[in-house]
């Protein structure tokens, strides 16, 4: 410990989430990469930089320095320090200021909430502790006034996106606990590019077409009236077949160098959407032959496909 006994050594902490690495609803965990600043100042290291050839810091080997004993209390797989077995080197100051960047892949628990499933928003919290020290000899600080994760050096993740990420300091039981939370919201929506869109229409109708197969094997070849149960399956699959259409041409269209290659139909149904679109902010002249982009028929053909997956 860099103080003594009867001094509390307040201990700065700053957090940077760098990536949302994945979130598994089934194991109930969420893993992230973090980097972390840590700033406590160490009396014993302050020097007269005059006497030193004006040398105003130093950079050391972390074995060479106490290093506060961070530990995630919550991880999945097992108690270790924050940067423990890594080499991040430590900046001391003439002042006595220490500066020490560990990161580290964060794997903790995360109970899961799908109530909402697949608009759901998942909320985790990361627990820290200076593990086998007591609060009268350390006390956490908040490095920034926001009390808040930093994501300045975020990566975007293409399934989850981050929303909330508060630091909360918790200083009335034995030792002086960070809460971290962090809330991510899933992103739903697949790409008109994506290919698994595709896929997903493929083995929804094939599903459908099992289910009445084996339907239609429990009833009566002759059966009068038709029973209640086809009938549903068969509009079912129609409904289905038609969405992997529109899914398909999608697709299509997106790729399309030109817009003169695009259907005519598919035109004036664009045409017909922004004309109400127009419509509903200002009434105004539209001309009946506008010329539509590529981008705008695509759109429009799929929140058509959308609105019968909601069906």
């Amino acid at each position: 410990m860099p103080t003594s006994c009867t001094e509390t050594m307040d201990l700065k902490i700053g957090i940077y989430i760098v990536s949302i690495n994945y979130f598994r609803e089934v194991e109930e965990s969420i893993s992230l990469t973090g980097s972390f600043i840590l700033l406590w100042h160490d009396p014993r290291l302050q020097w007269n930089p005059s006497s030193y050839n004006n040398i105003i810091l130093l950079i050391l080997d972390p074995k060479d320095i106490w290093l506060p004993p961070l530990v995630l209390i919550n991880r999945v797989d097992k108690l270790e320090y924050i940067g423990d077995g890594k080499k991040f080197y430590i900046t001391v100051w003439s002042s006595g200021i220490v500066v020490y960047s560990p990161g580290d892949v964060l794997d903790v628990k995360c109970t899961t909430d799908i109530s909402k499933f697949p608009f759901d928003r998942q909320t985790c919290r990361l627990h820290f502790i200076p593990y086998g020290i007591p609060i009268p000899y350390i006390s956490f600080t908040h490095l920034y006034k926001d009390h808040q994760c930093q994501f300045d050096y975020c990566t975007p993740h293409s399934d989850w996106t981050l929303e909330e990420r508060t630091q909360i300091i918790d200083s009335t039981n034995d030792h002086s606990t960070l809460y971290v939370t962090v809330q991510i919201k899933r992103q739903p929506h697949l790409l008109y590019n994506n290919g698994e869109r595709i896929g997903l229409a493929i083995t929804l109708l094939l599903s459908y077409a099992i289910f009445l197969t084996l339907a239609s094997a429990s009833v009566p070849a002759t059966s009068n009236p038709m029973c209640a149960l086809l009938i549903v399956m068969i509009v079912i699959i129609t409904v289905s077949g038609i969405i992997l259409y529109g899914t398909t041409i999608t697709i299509k269209y997106h790729y399309k160098k030109k817009a003169d290659d695009i259907w005519s139909p598919l035109k004036g149904l664009t045409r017909w959407t922004l004309k109400k679109k127009l419509y509903s902010v200002e009434p105004a002249d539209f001309e009946e032959n506008v010329p539509v982009t590529q981008n705008e028929v695509v759109e429009v053909l799929y929140s058509l496909v959308f609105f019968m997956d909601l069906m």
